[in-house]
């Protein structure tokens, strides 16, 4: 099971890597880290606190802005009403 620590670690790893990690990578887990928290509105708080975490990580890292953007899509997914 994927814990703040532990996913926060994996980025971390990830915004150090030369050539820059793919996208799929954090994806993964993003996937782990959230899919150990029952709830939707548990999700989006557990996503907030992620966040919160990678405002410490390397923001100078050219992988930073792909972070971002995976960290924005499961928000938005998150965020659309179930069908």
């Amino acid at each position: 099971m994927a814990n703040l620590d532990n996913t926060l670690a994996v980025f971390s790893a990830l915004l150090a890597s030369e050539p820059p990690a793919q996208v799929g990578e954090a994806d993964e887990a993003i996937w782990a880290y959230l899919s150990a928290v029952q709830g939707l509105d548990a999700q989006i708080a557990a996503l907030d606190r992620l966040d919160q975490g990678v405002a410490g990580l390397d923001a100078h890292s050219p992988f930073m802005p792909l972070l971002r953007d995976a960290l924005d899509r499961h928000r938005t997914r998150l965020s659309e009403p179930s069908a």
